[in-house]
């Protein structure tokens, strides 16, 4: 044989081989499940690109997109519920480590992250511009029966929402306590009940339903006190992102605010070749969820592999090193 041929065959033989993996990575994986975010906003957008990349990763399988929460979705992924949870960088590190808000509790060791998104501002506090409330510390001072509306149980900008007004010296309780509310809802439920004038207040993130309202109720944003951001950022692993004024209507000057790093976790014990599989599809198509919103408009594979909050899946790992994007 000579070398020319020699050469084909070798190259047909891993042409054939590659293709019997992919073939046989496919045929494994006969259903995968995704929990994303409440119905309404940008992460249930999220799950469902990604759903419609798994099927494309895995032809035949049952994709299924079920709504959830950052908290939720780890316990969920851990427990072998779910195969994909988006979820944030700091919750994953807190739960796989026990420490954080799962101190005291059983450390969650199936789970991987696979993928950085995006940072996202949480906990703005926006009430109609027609409120006479100016600040945070005045709902405090003057105890003031505030309805407040955030998101599900189990999510991370309830949570967000309830450490951030610690640092003011306010708990939920005390709202209630002074003839106020705290409500976790929808997202869709947080813009139709403030537009019906059910609620004073809306705290957590901008996403798509929120900004809806915002578009149809002239509302106003109660900054974080600078101090406070060092606070989280120090105590709690928060980040800070910075927003120009004019970002929306109601940033009114340039300032910091509250972030979190949102990323997705997968099961440590789904197979290397699956993971890498799908890694190939969703960062081919990062684009569908970089278009989900501005706030994921910078999604990279160059960067998807950083600020994750603990080990990657060592698919994910295989694909950003076979990519030279991970040294």
């Amino acid at each position: 044989m000579n070398r020319k041929k020699l050469n084909f065959s070798i190259g047909l033989f891993f042409i054939m081989a590659l293709t019997l993996v992919t073939t046989d990575v496919m045929a494994r994986v006969k259903t995968f499940t995704i929990t994303s975010g409440p119905m309404g906003g940008g992460w249930y957008s999220i799950g469902g690109a990604t759903g419609e990349m798994a099927k494309e990763a895995f032809a035949g399988a049952i994709v299924t997109v079920t709504p959830g929460g950052a908290l939720s979705n780890v316990a969920k992924v851990n427990a072998g519920q779910a195969d994909l949870g988006l979820t944030m960088a700091r919750i994953y590190n807190e739960a796989r480590t026990a420490t954080g808000v799962y101190e005291g509790k059983k450390k969650m060791e199936n789970l991987r992250a696979i993928a950085y998104l995006a940072p996202i501002p949480m906990s703005f506090v926006l009430v109609k511009q027609s409120n006479p409330l100016s600040s945070i510390e005045e709902i405090k001072e003057k105890k003031l029966p505030i309805r407040i509306l955030t998101s599900k149980k189990g999510s991370s900008p309830a949570l967000a929402g309830a450490f951030m007004f610690a640092q003011y010296g306010i708990t939920f309780d005390d709202i209630k306590a002074w003839g106020g509310s705290v409500s976790y809802v929808s997202y869709a439920e947080a813009s139709n009940l403030i537009k019906d004038g059910h609620a004073d207040a809306w705290v957590g993130p901008v996403v798509s339903a929120i900004m809806e309202l915002t578009t149809t109720v002239k509302m106003k944003m109660l900054p974080i006190k600078p101090e406070y951001l060092d606070q989280l950022q120090q105590n709690y692993s928060y980040g800070k992102i910075f927003l120009p004024k004019g970002k929306y209507y109601f940033v009114e000057k340039d300032l910091y605010h509250m972030a979190e790093n949102v990323i997705m976790v997968v099961q440590k014990d789904i197979g290397t070749e699956e993971v890498y599989q799908l890694m190939k599809v969703l960062m081919r198509k990062k684009d569908r969820i970089a278009a989900i919103s501005s706030t994921y408009a910078t999604f990279d594979a160059a960067t998807a592999w950083q600020h994750v909050g603990g080990p990657l899946h060592p698919g994910a790992e295989k694909y950003y090193r076979e990519m030279n994007l991970m040294k």
